[in-house]
């Protein structure tokens, strides 16, 4: 058994929130049957944490564990990991947090619990252990805003990664994934971005994006994320007074000459000739 001590705790009539640390002197296997639903933010699964699912008379495959799990009411998890210090930050409330559409039956379903991938979700998990381990002024009322937050995200997690393996079977990323993605790029433009970092933003692997995003546009990533490049070019062309130079800065390029020769190439024209024939803005 880990040794185990609570770091801090906060409890309302309708939302309980607790911090752990367990040590596991040696990689270990535990089983939970929580009885209610539980969203788990965990520091340090540690590589090769894995779980199975059981629910009624179905049972999941053997499921990789991430830095998020959710276990739903009716579920048992068994659970594996290796040794180490863990600290679990819990959540719970008296309404439940999944969705009620949730069927921890359905094996596609069960396998979008052990491994929450969804920067709200980690945002508001966060705010709630902070506030478990050095609660504030009104913490009572944080605590229960926060956690309905949470089961507002969780539904729309679970919505959202059921439409987007409907439109994957279809060869095609959802448009949520591609606004996300649209979004980084426009918020990125002078950054190195790779394929994985447009891939997370999706929360598809890499191989897969690169394939699903050619077929959602279209296009090559390459080719989308030098296109937003270029528009960029072209705007700080016509609204700024900038020397080349720092144009060419700015968006990423080595130096002018790059910058000249990338904006000719995909326009015909040189960054000089564009921005004396732009008209005003």
């Amino acid at each position: 058994m880990p040794r185990a001590w609570t770091d801090g705790e906060l409890c309302t009539d309708r939302t309980r929130v607790h911090v752990y640390t367990y040590r596991y002197e040696r990689p270990s296997l535990d089983t939970r049957a929580p009885g209610k639903d539980l969203m788990v933010l965990c520091d340090n699964p540690g590589r090769g944490a894995a779980g199975v699912y059981h629910a009624a008379d179905t049972r999941s495959a053997v499921l990789p564990l991430g830095r998020m799990m959710v276990i739903p009411a009716s579920a048992v998890i068994s659970a594996t990991g290796p040794g180490g210090d863990r600290q679990l930050s819990v959540c719970s409330t008296a309404a439940g947090l999944l969705p009620p559409d949730f069927d921890p039956t359905d094996a596609r379903q069960i396998a979008l619990c052990g491994d929450v991938r969804d920067v709200r979700v980690r945002a508001t998990m966060e705010r709630l252990a902070a506030e478990a381990v050095a609660p504030g002024f009104a913490a009572d009322l944080l605590v229960d805003a926060l956690a309905a937050s949470l089961s507002v995200d969780l539904a729309r997690y679970f919505h959202r990664s059921r439409a987007a393996a409907s439109v994957a079977g279809q060869g095609r990323l959802a448009a949520w994934q591609l606004r996300r993605v649209e979004d980084l790029v426009a918020g990125s433009v002078g950054k190195r971005l790779t394929v994985a970092d447009l891939a997370a933003a999706a929360e598809v692997s890499p191989s897969h994006f690169a394939r699903s995003f050619r077929a959602s546009t279209g296009r090559t990533v390459h080719r989308f994320v030098e296109e937003a490049r270029l528009a960029r070019a072209q705007a700080m062309l016509r609204e700024t007074n900038l020397p080349l130079k720092q144009v060419a800065a700015a968006l990423g390029f080595s130096g002018p000459s790059s910058f000249t020769l990338a904006f000719r190439r995909a326009t015909g024209t040189t960054p000089a000739r564009y921005r004396a024939e732009a008209p005003p803005c």
